[in-house]
């Protein structure tokens, strides 16, 4: 596994930042002190001070450089493998989990609404029948709880059928379980199969999304739309619900709507999102990322 820890000069910053100050200064000065000397008599202010410029500048790009940018660059670099990692890592977990709830606890609950019903059959006495029925009854919802579940840490339909399907499924689901009126438009990508690194957190986006509608906006209608365009996916979620000031959000709540999410994952597919809401006028999110993964 590659060497993550970060730059020496960021193990020690202030000796770092102690150098480009001392580098700025040793500059400047010798340069102050040597100009007079090194520029022909008479020569213009400008003149001197525009050689002073490029020559700082000269000298102290390259520190500039080793010094911050590089290190900025190694940390922006080791905070994205460690996100693309945990979203990985957090995906696999889903999946196992998902199998196991539909294999082993879903297989045993149908075995057990499969037993009940049949010594239903062999019941004679009302009261007998009445129980057995409300255990049948509470069984099913045990194994319709039991699926949903599994459907929702990771939709088979996804890995078996591709992200319109699973996208499909999960707009019935909402509408089954919430009041709104979700509308959702995917024939453009509805018999194209994206590499997984792109559906699978393009499907969590939206996933997320409308968890966040049906949450927190109190919206009576909202709507998915997912279009193909230029090689890249574009992804429009738009709701009529209350809205929210998406600056101070960003600034102090970016976490607590779910917000961070998104931004985190359409950023490591090299994607853009554009988020636009305003208190009473509803929220739209728009989002493109290229369909071959991250640029």
């Amino acid at each position: 596994m590659p060497d993550q820890s970060p730059p020496r000069s960021w193990r020690y910053p202030s000796a770092a930042w102690a150098i480009v100050l001392a580098s700025i200064f040793v500059t400047e000065y010798t340069v102050m002190l040597a100009l007079p000397r090194l520029m022909p008599r008479g020569h213009p202010l400008f003149l001197e001070a525009a050689v002073d410029s490029v020559t700082l500048t000269l000298v102290l790009a390259p520190i500039m450089w080793v010094s911050v940018v590089r290190p900025l660059q190694t940390i922006i670099m080791i905070r994205n493998r460690f996100l693309t990692n945990l979203f990985e890592h957090v995906e696999s977990n889903k999946k196992q989990v998902a199998h196991e709830l539909h294999d082993g606890i879903g297989q045993t609950l149908s075995l057990l609404v499969s037993g009940l019903r049949s010594a239903h059959a062999t019941l004679t006495d009302p009261a007998a029948r009445k129980r057995y029925e409300a255990l049948v009854q509470l069984a099913q919802t045990a194994l319709q709880d039991v699926k949903r579940l599994a459907v929702g840490l990771r939709p088979g339909l996804l890995d078996d059928l591709g992200l319109a399907v699973a996208l499909e499924r999960l707009a019935e689901d909402v509408r089954e379980h919430h009041p709104l009126d979700l509308t959702l438009e995917v024939s453009e990508i509805a018999h194209v199969r994206l590499p997984e690194a792109v559906e699978t957190p393009v499907f969590r986006i939206v996933q997320e999304s409308l968890a966040n509608v049906v949450a927190h906006a109190h919206a009576r209608s909202a709507s998915v739309a997912l279009h193909m365009c230029a090689g890249e996916l574009l992804v429009e979620i738009a709701d009529d619900g209350r809205g929210f000031n998406v600056a101070e959000h960003r600034a102090r709540a970016l976490g607590r709507l779910g917000l961070l999410g998104l931004y985190e994952r359409t950023a490591l597919l090299g994607g853009h999102i554009d988020i636009r809401s305003e208190p009473g006028k509803g929220t739209r999110i728009t989002i493109s990322v290229p369909t071959g993964g991250r640029r």
